[in-house]
């Protein structure tokens, strides 16, 4: 620690002797293009704080920026002004900026087309991975093999670990025909599994699947809400209903939302008339409504909906709507709660005038008929069912659970007296006065490298395991407070 803290302070002052001196040179006048350069700051009369930043850059940054580069900080400017709105008061999460490759899959998810390999993911159940939630059908997904539930650990080489939907969606999709590697962990598969695919143009519908069950149940799945998401769905709900659809049950777990229209249009399949969303905004003194048309051929079927925390925006416009009018009973666990509504507005072109980046700004609060309040709150389904749910039925997933309590208590007894070793015996001390002996008695010393850990040595003690292994457990309740 005495070393960390004198390697600090020496860093410190090097900034600061390297700031100062920078100061110095800036005032100093020696006609070689920085002379009065704080003087010249003050005088740019330019009372935006970021182009003032941006134009000294560009004039007086020790190397020329490229305009990739400039583009970039225009980017990053733009974000970072988004970021304050995640502050007090405003708490938005939803206010985002698209830069090109992240607006490109924005676009390809509202029309039902992009280039990739064919599936459609959510999070894995700690949160942590992407998990395949859909493969679709005659896509090169399929093909090779790729499975719901599939947790995508790397895209060619590179962890996914905590990386947002966005971005993975566009580390995968690239060039037509080219190919991308990815490695999956597949449930009761001992090790991942490698596989590499090509990517294609996609069409598919948000209507992921619509089967019949035992018992005239019919199943409908929706992965998200695009354009064509209302007629894809009335057109399966004919096909079901020929078939002598008793119920139907939709599943919206996992879907994020989307084209808001494309909700009000599922929902008019149930709905005899009224207003099935509003939508209030700061620049209109009337809210904006949509509501069911009455003309449309409605389906009288008992409807339950599927939620989970991945079903979120125009999927609980659906579900909170049909609850409303008395359609639907919701089954699963409470929702996300996202009761804003997005524009999307784009910001720059590229060459051949096509739009290049987009603003997506919370531009109202939508309500439900009944005037619910769904932002950060969610929607409870009528009937709970999560994991919990699922150890009081199931005997397998208790016996399950009861031997990772047990592995998990047997590890931290073991990080514990691994940690209670260390702290007793300082092995550096020791190694050191093992060093000193031999050099007061004459004894050369050879240097040391450090040691890399085997290729097969993960999960054994190594120093980047120790880094990460926590203290010993208290021993007293005192400690324990």
């Amino acid at each position: 620690m005495t070393n960390f803290l004198v390697r600090l302070s020496v860093l410190l002052l090097v900034a600061v002797a390297s700031l100062f001196l920078g100061m110095k040179l800036a005032r100093s006048s020696d006609g070689s293009g920085t002379s009065d350069l704080l003087g010249r700051i003050r005088g740019m009369q330019n009372p935006n704080l970021v182009k003032k930043a941006f134009d000294l850059l560009d004039r007086d940054y020790y190397t020329e920026l490229d305009g990739e580069t400039k583009q970039k900080m225009e980017y990053a400017a733009v974000t970072g002004m988004l970021s304050v709105l995640r502050e007090e008061p405003y708490n938005d999460d939803f206010t985002h900026f698209y830069n090109p490759e992240l607006y490109q899959d924005l676009s390809a998810q509202t029309t039902g087309e992009y280039a990739g390999v064919g599936i459609l993911m959510g999070l894995s159940a700690d949160g942590h991975y992407p998990e395949i939630v859909t493969v679709f059908p005659n896509t090169p997904a399929e093909e090779v093999g790729l499975l719901k539930n599939d947790v995508i650990a790397e895209i060619e080489g590179e962890d996914t670990f905590n990386m947002i939907l966005p971005e993975v969606a566009s580390k995968i999709k690239g060039p037509i025909s080219s190919t991308v590697k990815v490695k999956i962990f597949r449930a009761g598969e001992p090790e991942f599994l490698d596989f590499e695919i090509e990517r294609r143009n996609v069409e598919y519908s948000s209507v992921a699947v619509a089967e019949m069950y035992d018992g005239g149940v019919g199943y409908i799945k929706i992965s998200n809400f695009a354009e064509e998401t209302g007629p894809d769905f009335r057109r399966n709900m004919e096909e079901l209903s020929a078939q002598g659809m008793k119920s139907l049950i939709i599943d919206l777990r996992d879907n994020t939302g989307g084209v808001l229209t494309a909700a009000r249009d599922v929902a008019d399949c149930f709905v005899e008339e009224g207003m099935i969303v509003e939508v209030e905004t700061r620049n209109s003194d009337e809210s904006a409504r949509l509501g069911a048309d009455p003309s449309t051929q409605k389906f009288n079927v008992p409807v339950v909906i599927l939620i989970n925390d991945g079903t979120a925006s125009a999927s609980e416009v659906l579900t909170q709507a049909l609850v409303d009018y008395g359609k639907a009973t919701v089954v699963g666990e409470q929702s996300f709660g996202k009761g804003v509504v997005q524009a999307v507005i784009p910001m720059d072109y590229d060459e051949k005038g096509d739009e290049h980046s987009a603003l997506a700004v919370v531009i109202g609060k939508y309500y439900t008929p009944s005037h619910t309040e769904i932002h950060k709150e969610g929607i409870a389904p009528n009937i709970w069912y999560d994991v919990n749910n699922q150890l009081k039925d199931d005997a397998y997933l208790r016996d399950l659970d009861e031997r990772i309590i047990a592995k998990s208590k047997e590890i931290q007894e073991l990080r514990t007296e691994l940690t209670r070793y260390l702290r007793a015996n300082d092995a550096i001390l020791s190694k050191g006065e093992d060093v000193a002996r031999k050099l007061a008695s004459g004894i050369d010393v050879p240097d040391e490298p450090k040691l890399e850990p085997e290729e097969d040595m993960e999960g054994h003690l190594t120093a980047e395991a120790l880094d990460t292994t926590p203290g010993p457990e208290p021993d007293t309740a005192e400690e324990q407070n």
